[in-house]
């Protein structure tokens, strides 16, 4: 894994010379404190996916487009578009469930394996390499989670 990680930070550095490249080892965790059926989940992705009646993402932006756009709960896989220029969409357009796995939580929903999806779900831009405002937004949309009592944020980075 090591290896295919320097093959990245080259590439990025091609694109993006001044790009400060982290690896981290340690992510902090934090144990849920409730069983996982009583719990209210939302979905992250990094995939550049948004409602079709929303702007959409900067992908000309040089540092990288650091803002969100809100997926509500209720919506439908044909009010989604992807407007991200860094991985191939073809998959996600036959079906979104690969990157945004909102069917599968809905079924988990049904089956009681987990309490309740938010009316809210959230996605933003990968390749970000001024990462400021990305960290800004981020604590942002953290807020909003708590605010909607969002026991679980479950990432799809693409």
């Amino acid at each position: 894994m090591l290896k295919s990680l320097l093959v990245t930070k080259k590439i990025i550095q091609k694109k993006y010379p001044s790009f400060a490249y982290t690896v981290f080892n340690d992510t902090p965790v934090t144990p849920l404190s409730k069983p996982l059926h009583d719990c209210k989940v939302a979905l992250l992705t990094t995939g550049g996916l948004h409602l079709k009646t929303d702007i959409p993402f900067d992908t000309k932006h040089k540092e990288g487009d650091c803002s969100y756009r809100i997926l509500p709960g209720n919506m439908k896989h044909t009010d989604i578009m992807v407007t991200h220029d860094s991985y191939d969409h073809t998959f996600i357009n036959e079906d979104i469930n690969c990157v945004f796995p909102v069917d599968r939580m809905r079924e988990y929903v049904k089956e009681g394996k987990i309490k309740s999806l938010s009316e809210e779900h959230y996605s933003f831009m990968g390749h970000i390499y001024v990462t400021g405002p990305l960290l800004d937004n981020s604590a942002k949309v953290g807020e909003c989670l708590k605010e909607r009592g969002v026991d679980i944020a479950f990432l799809t980075p693409t």
